[in-house]
């Protein structure tokens, strides 16, 4: 059953983002992008198929280990009791528990060994877990950015909601996986769309990726960011998805005002080519850090599955690089090892 939901009056987005067929990015090229390999009807750019290809080869088959993967901090079931004070955990890659009123909400929850339809190929987990998925504490509601199998993963997902029944948050026409999933308390949400919860209030908000599990189904579901607002702890976390860079960041800040803590990717952008149109750099995820006026951020989306060329401890060394360049405190800046946690 899908729940019905308050929508956010800002009508500039009510159907800019679907192009009559597929949703669409609608902020046009990335400034490095090549302006003739750009198609704005589609929001996408046209990369020749070999190039692709040939990267897709190359990485599923040749790939070598480079750099090291992000440290993990062993927690055991009792450590993620409902903690005191409004806290954040990551849980590796775009995984992250939020706490605060004596709740727990996790974002894109991903633990498997690897992120594909199949279970003997695909991108392999570099790191441990921190914590066996079945001695996670009760979950009361899930954020799901979109259906990419390093987001929206069919065995964490399907345990989830037969051990929990969450209420589940998840953007236009990924209602039908959460179903399959075996979900039944499902928000399905256009950008700008908000619910409002007992004790929390979830707002759908733009990204700029893109979507799709199979080979024929890109961009037939939207993707999307989250606010989750804790109503009691006063408290406004901004998970950012999976996303490039654009004016949206802003766009957000505006609306928004106040924002406590960012979840923000650094990972998965190498190589520019092929990334920079679905994927932030890392100094790219401090700007947008800056853009968001929040008091935290949170680097996630690196060191814990392979799916990029870049070294696997390069977006944590480059984010933090870009934070000094641009002289911000770096202790509000948290890229961290997966199980550990701090206050929100």
């Amino acid at each position: 059953m899908v729940h019905n939901e308050t929508v956010v009056n800002l009508p500039r987005y009510a159907t800019a983002h679907h192009n009559g067929r597929r949703f669409r990015n609608i902020w046009g090229a990335h400034p490095d992008t090549e302006r003739e390999k750009f198609d704005q009807r589609s929001g996408d750019v046209r990369h020749k198929v070999a190039d692709v290809a040939s990267w897709i080869w190359r990485k599923g088959v040749s790939s070598k280990a480079h750099g090291s993967p992000a440290e993990v901090v062993f927690l055991s079931a009792e450590e993620l009791m409902a903690a005191e004070k409004p806290r954040a955990v990551w849980l590796g890659h775009a995984a992250c528990l939020l706490q605060a009123d004596g709740l727990n909400i996790l974002t894109d929850p991903v633990f498997g060994d690897r992120v594909s339809p199949v279970k003997f190929a695909g991108p392999k987990r570099l790191c441990p877990r921190a914590i066996p998925t079945e001695n996670l504490p009760r979950i009361d509601a899930i954020v799901l950015s979109h259906n990419h199998y390093d987001h929206a993963e069919t065995e964490t997902l399907k345990f989830l909601a037969a051990r929990d029944n969450p209420p589940i948050f998840l953007p236009l026409r990924v209602a039908p996986l959460a179903k399959f999933l075996g979900f039944n308390k499902i928000h399905e949400l256009d950008w700008w769309q908000q619910v409002e919860m007992s004790g929390y209030r979830v707002t759908c908000l733009p990204a700029k990726h893109f979507s799709g599990r199979t080979a024929t189904d890109r961009n037939e579901t939207l993707w999307a960011s989250f606010m989750v607002d804790f109503k009691n702890a006063n408290k406004k976390i901004y998970f950012a998805g999976d996303t490039a860079y654009s004016p949206h960041f802003s766009e957000i800040a505006e609306h928004f005002g106040t924002i406590d803590l960012t979840l923000m990717p650094i990972g998965a952008f190498l190589p520019r080519w092929f990334m920079r149109e679905v994927h932030v750099s890392p100094d790219e995820a401090i700007k947008a850090y800056a853009d968001l006026k929040a008091a935290q951020m949170l680097g996630i989306h690196w060191g814990t599955y392979d799916l990029a060329d870049e070294d696997w401890d390069q977006p944590k060394r480059e984010a933090i690089a870009a934070a000094e360049a641009q002289g911000m405190d770096l202790n509000r800046i948290k890229i961290i090892a997966v199980g550990e946690s701090f206050l929100i």
